[in-house]
């Protein structure tokens, strides 16, 4: 059966006999500045980002701001190209209507008329193209 005292080398006062009282805090006391100037001092680039976007997540705010620039550039984008096709459709209507572009020669007419086909492709718009006797492979012989 064990022996039910502890021996007296293991007695948890004589374990502490070497540790004053305002020795323990002084030493808590350096342990925690030593952890607060590693946290600050490894932290002053984040905390700067944050002064600069005022926010408590700059990354967040930063990918917001390039997804804002992106969108204020294809909508600039998207403006310039409606604007041209607005001019092109406006030079088109005034070309229908027979007043000519400043600057471009008018187009010289021919004795060939635009919307007439010749004769001899009418003709033959009404021919079929003829079965080819090329065989692909197997499957289109007969």
């Amino acid at each position: 059966m064990p022996d039910p005292a502890p021996p007296d080398a293991v007695n948890p006062d004589d374990l502490m006999l070497g540790v004053r009282r305002g020795s323990f805090f002084v030493i808590l006391a350096v342990s925690v500045a030593v952890h607060l100037v590693l946290i600050f001092g490894t932290s002053i680039g984040y905390m700067r980002l944050m002064r600069e976007h005022k926010s408590w997540h700059p990354r967040i705010e930063m990918k917001r701001v390039v997804k804002q620039k992106r969108e204020d550039d294809s909508e600039a984008k998207r403006k310039a190209n409606y604007e041209k096709f607005q001019a092109e459709q406006a030079k088109t209507k005034a070309k229908e209507k027979g007043a000519p572009d400043k600057g471009t020669p008018e187009p010289a007419t021919g004795d060939a008329e635009k919307g007439k086909v010749p004769k001899e492709l009418k003709a033959k718009s009404g021919e079929r193209p003829k079965d080819s006797s090329l065989k692909m492979n197997e499957l289109d012989s007969p």
